[in-house]
């Protein structure tokens, strides 16, 4: 499927953040040389760390604010995403299962204003990030692909929401972007694309404006509790009232968090400048896609004049070490690049200009969780599990407010609290995660090929959908 698909060797940064380093690499922020004091000390230069350190800065401004990050500001997974500044109405269903309908709901509006909120945000600091807020079609990508779910539609509807998420036929499908494989789909407004590293960047910026105290190349090497909490790292140590953990998949290598997640890996791949080509599929838009396969694909113009798409398949991490052989499968990356030219055979002949991957804490349910430990003093933003770009500015308005000790809408979410449920421990959970993944990602290619999917591959569908399920009752939000 991929034999005729040239893609660049997968990257050590992400095309997105290439790109911003080169356009605007900001102030220099050198590693922590020499011990510090501050009120509050972040751990983590994505985008729950610099939304944290964000908020705290308008609630709190004469807080004394330290920010560690183990390379540059965005270069985990807060700059190799899709950049989808998205909603979560396409999963209300399980947030409600999860949290209860009122509080399923309650959090949903909540990411969905998020989007407003971000051009708010932009405008206020005249940020450059390609800002597009026009919406993403969750297409029915062939016949075999399910259509609409009828339970989150039914939920919309029961609170005057059924405008949010809007079935379209093929017609409207096609006419976001001209794929004879859409067969219709839904349509949501609540969802801007954005160039994600250069929010990371701009996010940088305005803290280091702020006279937040940012140190790049400074890895945390232990945490020891106490008051104040102290944050060891390889030259120095930074002591704090408190400690907020956002380093998203890397903390997986601290045992405490061993099984509140797994760590998966999702590839994407960049076309060259494409706007004739975009024309010739009447993608005139900065409308983005996505799929309804079992592993999604999504995909979404750049501003200029790309195509960008990830999906299709997931690595996995073994215990969660992440680096090395883990983040470079080129036939992931392939595989990515092939699903584009199936979508659009138009644009046969096209040429891939970079490939990059990008690890992400996978939480069982699938949405993350903001942990306080007994102290009170040490806090964890983690489990975004691949929709990060909106969950954490929720976060960090969530983390804030922990931090602070505020009793208010934010520290009230549903997703606060430990984990809703474990990852089984390794060696257990590679071989099983990495199996349905296979299972998944085989069946839809051979439903793609006009092939019955096949008892296992069904199987595997249903059994993971249960396995996210699963809660234990003690662990439900109410």
């Amino acid at each position: 499927m991929t034999d005729d698909v040239h893609v660049p060797p997968v990257g050590e940064r992400s095309w997105w953040l290439s790109k911003a380093l080169t356009a605007d690499p900001g102030a220099p922020c050198p590693e922590l040389a020499g011990d510090t004091t501050a009120d509050v000390c972040i751990v983590g230069g994505g985008f729950a760390g610099l939304w944290t350190a964000y908020e705290l800065t308008e609630r709190a401004p004469d807080l004394g604010l330290v920010l560690l990050e183990a390379d540059v500001c965005g270069a985990g997974g807060s700059g190799a995403n899709g950049g989808f500044f998205s909603c979560s109405w396409h999963m209300l269903a399980s947030l409600c299962h999860y949290f209860g309908e009122d509080e399923g709901v309650r959090y949903a509006e909540l990411l969905a204003d998020q989007v407003g909120e971000l051009g708010d945000w932009v405008a206020r600091h005249d940020a450059a990030i390609d800002f597009h807020h026009e919406g993403i079609l969750y297409a029915r990508a062939g016949d075999w692909q399910p259509g609409p779910d009828t339970e989150g539609q039914e939920i919309l509807a029961r609170h005057g929401l059924s405008d949010r998420l809007r079935p379209v036929d093929a017609a409207g499908a096609r006419r976001v972007a001209d794929s004879p494989q859409f067969r219709g789909g839904v349509f949501t407004p609540d969802l801007a694309t954005i160039q994600p590293a250069k929010l990371a960047r701009e996010l940088r910026r305005v803290l280091l404006e702020r006279g937040v105290r940012i140190y790049e190349g400074t890895p945390m090497r232990e945490l020891h509790a106490g008051h104040p909490a102290e944050v060891v790292t390889p030259g120095a140590r930074a002591r704090a009232g408190h400690v907020v953990v956002t380093t998203g998949a890397w903390a997986a290598a601290d045992p405490h968090w061993s099984r509140a997640f797994a760590v998966a890996v999702d590839y994407m791949v960049v076309t060259e400048p494409i706007p004739e080509r975009l024309g010739e599929i009447g993608w005139a838009t900065h409308t983005g896609i996505a799929d309804s396969r079992e592993m999604v694909l999504y995909l979404r113009r750049t501003e200029d004049d790309r195509i960008a798409i990830g999906g299709g398949g997931l690595g996995l991490v073994y215990g969660g070490r992440i680096g090395g052989r883990s983040l470079k499968s080129q036939r992931l990356a392939e595989l990515a690049a092939s699903e584009l030219l199936r979508l659009f055979p138009q644009l046969e002949g096209v040429r891939f200009d970079a490939a990059w991957s990008g690890p992400m804490d996978v939480a069982r349910a699938g949405v993350p969780f903001f942990y306080t430990a007994p102290s009170g003093n040490l806090h964890a933003g983690l489990g975004f599990s691949g929709h990060g770009l909106t969950p954490t500015k929720v976060g960090g308005k969530t983390l804030a407010s922990l931090v602070l000790g505020a009793d208010d809408e934010w520290a009230r979410l549903p997703v606060v609290g430990p984990p809703l449920t474990l990852v089984p421990p390794e060696p257990l959970r590679w071989p099983m995660v990495q199996s349905m993944s296979w299972l998944m990602e085989t069946g839809d290619r051979r439903q793609e090929q006009g092939r019955p999917r096949g008892f296992a591959r069904c199987a595997a569908g249903r059994v993971f959908d249960a396995y996210c399920a699963a809660l234990p009752r003690d662990r439900r939000r109410r």
